[in-house]
């Protein structure tokens, strides 16, 4: 297995750009976090093309970076068994997008049972093009709720009918969401998820955690990943929304349902050739990551304490939420508060108008100022 040495790093890397950062801010030659940037949107950094440049390259230089063959062996394989033993599972295995690992998962965990109980709101559902019902032949059966949490009665109510049809038609699965992006960032309610992942285990359905933001959710509500990950089947996390890859997932699991997936994989054309870019960056970053998003969110939580005494703001938390908030700035023109915002700094996403403020979300990137610098920014601002 080849290590790459730090010489060809910078030609192989900078295709490799954050889709995040892309979509929200301009490319920048000067890496973002020696700008010492605050953003006040995305879950992870936003890596622009040269900050994921830089990465690459200390990577290379503090240790190196074994190469995989067609995301086999060499780092990724690493950060396979990283994240199999930090979520509590026996295996696990990189895939190239989340889609992809969810559906994969779906299709392993349901068989020869075609309907898949799955949460209204979820990104399987409602963002992934139908690919397992036109990929995978399955019957997902969406669950209303007006809460991220659908509940165990709804559960049996589906179990129920599916019995009692003249056709066999057995439910193989069942998908939750926690947080539920769709609900801006709320959280599936946790003693509802235990009582339903309890009634599917007693009833041979399996389970599927949809974790995307799963580290997230653990910072709010001090309950760990593999804690959350131990009432589930599988369960998938993201490698781009925090880890700060420019693509990736891992789908963690037993060994009966993640080994071989591999050709699974193949066969979806999500064996990229090379996958050590992403998979490298992710396990640089995957080691700080708690830590770091610990004491941001402990900075976001003093900043609003102190925000809410200036007469211009309030701050509004998601029910049952967990990073993102609602900024409310009153008899403000929100586009010039912005703009002078980000002249000292600090950079917020597009204004809400409709309700007069901005969506706040908590990220690592708020670990480069303190609380009491930026209400300084915003006070000067408006």
């Amino acid at each position: 297995m080849k290590t790459i040495a730090a010489a060809p790093i910078l030609g192989a890397a900078q295709a490799f750009s954050a889709p995040e950062a892309s979509k929200k801010l301009p490319q920048d030659s000067k890496p973002r976090e020696k700008q010492n940037l605050v953003l006040l949107f995305g879950d992870g950094l936003s890596l622009s093309t040269a900050d994921y440049v830089d990465a690459l390259q200390e990577i290379v230089e503090q240790r190196g970076i074994a190469e995989d063959d067609y995301s086999l062996g060499g780092v990724v394989e690493e950060l396979e068994g990283r994240m199999a033993r930090a979520l509590g599972k026996e295996r696990a295995i990189y895939f190239p997008t989340g889609t992809l690992a969810n559906h994969i998962a779906v299709r392993q965990l349901a068989r020869d049972r075609a309907r898949v109980i799955v949460p209204n709101e979820s990104h399987l559902y409602n963002d992934s093009g139908d690919c397992a019902q036109q990929l995978s032949l399955l019957n997902l059966v969406p669950l209303v709720s007006d809460t991220a949490t659908f509940t165990l009665e709804q559960v049996k109510d589906v179990v129920e009918r599916t019995k009692s049809g003249r056709v066999a038609a057995g439910v193989g699965a069942l998908v939750i969401e926690s947080p539920v992006r769709r609900k801006l960032g709320e959280m599936f309610d946790y003693g509802e998820m235990k009582r339903v992942c309890s009634f599917a285990r007693d009833n041979d359905i399996k389970t599927h955690l949809d974790g995307a933001r799963l580290y997230m959710a653990s910072a709010y509500t001090g309950i760990s990943p593999r804690e959350y990950a131990s009432h589930f089947d599988t369960v998938y996390v993201s490698l781009w929304k925090y880890f700060n890859a420019a693509s990736g997932a891992i789908l963690a699991g037993p060994s009966d349902v993640i080994d071989g997936l591999y050709h699974t994989r193949r066969m979806f054309g999500g064996a990229l050739p090379a996958a050590w870019p992403h998979a490298a960056v992710a396990l640089h970053y995957l080691e700080s990551f708690e830590a770091d998003f610990g004491r941001a969110v402990q900075t976001a939580a003093n900043f609003f304490s102190l925000l809410k005494r200036h007469r211009s703001f309030d701050v509004e938390p998601m029910p049952n939420g967990s990073n993102i908030f609602k900024l409310l700035v009153k008899d403000t023109d929100l586009d010039r508060f912005r703009e002078n915002l980000r002249a000292k700094g600090v950079l917020l996403p597009q204004p809400r108008p409709e309700w007069g403020g901005f969506l706040l979300t908590v990220n690592p990137t708020w670990n480069r100022t303190d609380p009491e610098t930026l209400v300084a920014k915003f006070s000067e601002s408006v």
